[in-house]
């Protein structure tokens, strides 16, 4: 069944609208029809099954049949903070993470990270990752939608975890031979687990310092040196193997009865 992203208050009533885009590729590119079921989500972990009632131009009406909550078997809040590179490299990025079921991601800026952002191209960048965001939940049958930060200082980044059960800084001078071991992951006391990801040019010793004193460890990935954007790909699925839910099965579905 052909799965479209909504609004949550739009999921309130029992006939929303479909508009926009997703309007658009119904009518035009899928050439769906009244009658037609397809699955509403709104990145909450709701999910509803509707029927195409009427099409007109840029709008799609339906009604909603049965509603469904999906429960995650793991409750782990996994927030992934990223230095911000230069050109599109973080857009191939927000795709996988979201794919890997990460919670949170968290763009920041480094003292060695190359793009020097304003306020209107930050905007901008969050705008462009939220929806690359919301594809990639349609595609990858995840119920939550990645929960996407603003922009923040490194400092600021820092002081984000501050409360996190684990928090880990991957840095490529760290020695090889202390590489991340991941812990018991049946340990139901941990609850939350920050990684942060540096530049292209890496952390500075200033950096890692603050790192450490907010109770970070430093770890290493091993031998190789890893590109930005493929480092966040291999610390997330570490991660999410680790303490997530890689290794547990589907999620619960909990049945809404329609009154």
């Amino acid at each position: 069944m052909r799965r479209f992203f909504i609004q949550s208050h739009s999921l309130s009533g029992y006939a929303p609208v479909i508009t926009g885009d997703d309007a658009s590729h119904i009518r035009n590119v899928l050439r769906l029809k009244p009658g037609d079921e397809i699955e509403l989500i709104d990145g909450t972990g709701l999910e509803c099954d509707a029927r195409i009632v009427r099409m007109s131009a840029g709008k799609v009406d339906v009604s909603i049949l049965r509603r469904h909550l999906l429960e995650p078997i793991s409750t782990l809040r996994l927030i992934i903070a990223q230095a911000v590179l230069k050109d599109n490299k973080l857009d191939g990025v927000i795709r996988q993470i979201t794919e890997l079921g990460i919670h949170e991601w968290i763009p920041y800026t480094a003292h060695r990270s190359v793009p020097v952002l304003n306020a209107q191209r930050v905007v901008s960048r969050k705008n462009r990752w939220e929806k690359i965001a919301i594809e990639a939940l349609k595609q990858c049958l995840r119920s939550k939608l990645l929960k996407i930060s603003d922009l923040l200082t490194f400092d600021v980044m820092l002081a984000y975890g501050w409360n996190c059960d684990i928090k880990l800084i991957f840095w490529e001078d760290e020695s090889p031979s202390r590489p991340f071991e991941l812990p018991d992951s049946n340990d139901s006391s941990i609850k939350s687990v920050m990684a942060i990801i540096g530049p292209e040019g890496g952390f500075t010793p200033d950096e890692i310092a603050a790192a450490r004193a907010c109770g970070y460890e430093t770890v290493s990935l091993g031998p190789r040196i890893l590109k930005a954007d493929t480092a966040t790909l291999a610390v997330s699925t570490l991660l999410q193997y680790g303490y997530g839910d890689m290794r547990h099965l589907r999620s619960s579905v909990y049945s809404i009865p329609n009154v």
